[in-house]
Order: structure tokens, then sequence, then C-alpha cells
């Protein structure tokens, strides 16, 4: 199995800066500007520099025959393939969230990244595991 890099999901980023807009909006229309100004732009800028963070490397997610690596800033985390339990697929607001069942029953979420819907069906026959959630039609984690 050929490594899986996943892609930025850019539908839940655009949903994010569009709540962190929509609260700015709200809390000024309510004349709490500095609440505003604190929610607002707080909430932007670490999605900014999130998104930013990602094109630059210093996120990722790869998936491949030993299981799991992804990397937040600079600490990088592995889920071997030995302790996935299941893939699970969920649909939540329009976008599809791929979550990793660990045997320990500990879940690790991965709502800003992407996959092919073949790509996470091979990837749960490799590691002999479940893959569980959405119509399989209709699958794109």
């Amino acid at each position: 199995m050929k490594t899986i890099n996943l892609q930025i999901n850019w539908y839940v980023y655009s949903l994010q800066l569009l709540v962190f807009v929509l609260l700015y909006v709200m809390f000024l229309k309510f004349e709490l500007a500095m609440m505003a100004k604190l929610i607002g732009g707080v909430g932007s800028i670490a999605t900014m520099l999130s998104v930013v963070s990602v094109i630059f490397g210093k996120k990722y997610v790869h998936i491949d025959k030993a299981g799991f690596s992804y990397r937040i800033f600079s600490k990088t985390c592995y889920l071997h393939s030995d302790d996935i339990k299941a893939l699970k697929v969920t649909k939540i607001a329009g976008s599809y969230i791929l979550t990793v069942q660990l045997k320990s029953n500990k879940q690790t979420y991965f709502p800003y990244w992407m996959a092919d819907q073949d790509e996470v069906q091979r990837a749960a026959k490799q590691f002999g595991c479940a893959l569980v959630g959405a119509s399989l039609s209709e699958v794109k984690a």
C-alpha cells in the first residue's frame, strides 16, 4: 500500500471562518465590541494559522501500511495498524469526518482532512479493520 496523503478539507475551514465572522457581527450588533474583536479576531487568526501550517507542511496526516501518522506543529503522533479497531466516517454539517477507533476504544478525529472513498476502503482492508459510517457510495472522508 502506497502512502496516502490526506488533503485539506477547505469546507470545514470555510465553515469555521464563517462561524467566527457571524459571531463577530452578532456581538457588534449587541454592542459588545470588545468581545466581538476578541472572538472574531482570535478565532479567525487561529484558523488562518492552522491553514498556513498545513500549506507549509507543519500539519499533515499520512496513511500507510504501518498505520496513521499525523503531525501537529512540532509533535508527530502515530496510530499503529495493529491498534486500529475501526475507521469511521461520519457526515456532519455536509462534511465527512474521518475517525480512527483504536482497540483501547480511544478515538482520534481528523475533521480538517479529506480522503478519497477508495483510499479509506483500501486502508480499512489493509489494517483488517471495520469501515463504519456513512453510505459507502457517498464516503469522501
